[in-house]
């Protein structure tokens, strides 16, 4: 299959600058159609839906549920309402800064046609892939962009495909990640983050077994293809 289009979704709560910050950087480095902008917004978040109705990209708005343990359950519905067919997992502080990037990323990303790669660019802590970026062939595959078990998705993804040699960098595409955590606002400090740090061996046996499982899916997926 050809791969033609990045759905970039990002998850956004009560970071007007942020936002307004990463919107021009797409409107500067994307001057084709070949990758969208796909929102998930608070329904009590008024200020983060008022700024993206002057802009034409698609916004789900829905519950807060449980804030950031709820990215997972994000993701689907961001899934949902994207038209690509692949996916780049983002957030609000997230910068562009390579003009024609989609290009470049689906040019790499058709060189495996079987959807098996986990694209990696030039960004702050870049061996954890922050910004994964996956075929919506493989997330059908495996029924979900984030197991819902693990806190951290973008390690997920990276350790899943990396089970196939397939975690590819593609350093000549920069994505700035302005991360909250060194100046942490309000909403970073809501998003109480600090008690998932128990990286624990509980924690990581779950995340062992839960990369397992999803090799084994995307494995019977190829095998069925066959």
């Amino acid at each position: 299959m050809s791969f033609c289009r990045i759905s970039v979704l990002v998850p956004t709560r009560q970071r007007i600058p942020q936002l307004e910050r990463l919107l021009e950087s797409f409107a500067a480095t994307v001057p084709d159609d070949d990758a969208e902008l796909i929102f998930r917004v608070d329904r009590d978040d008024l200020d983060s839906q008022a700024c993206l109705r002057r802009h034409s990209w698609t916004v789900v708005v829905g519950p807060r549920y449980e804030g950031y343990r709820s990215l997972p359950r994000f993701c689907e519905e961001m899934r949902d309402a994207a038209t690509g067919d692949v996916f780049m997992v983002g957030n609000d502080d997230m910068v562009f800064r390579t003009t024609h990037w989609p290009a470049r990323l689906l040019s790499v990303a058709n060189e495996y046609p079987d959807g098996r790669f986990n694209l990696s660019v030039s960004t702050y802590n870049e061996h954890v892939v922050p910004w994964s970026t996956v075929s919506r062939q493989a997330v059908d595959q495996l029924g979900h962009i984030h197991d819902a078990r693990l806190y951290w998705g973008d390690v997920y993804l990276r350790d899943v495909f990396a089970a196939f040699g397939r975690v590819i960098a593609v350093p000549d595409v920069q994505i700035d990640h302005v991360w909250m955590g060194h100046t942490p606002d309000q909403t970073f400090l809501e998003a109480n983050q600090g008690e998932a740090r128990n990286w624990d061996e509980a924690y990581w046996a779950l995340h062992r077994r839960c990369v397992s499982e999803a090799v084994a899916k995307l494995e019977a997926a190829c095998l069925t293809a066959h």
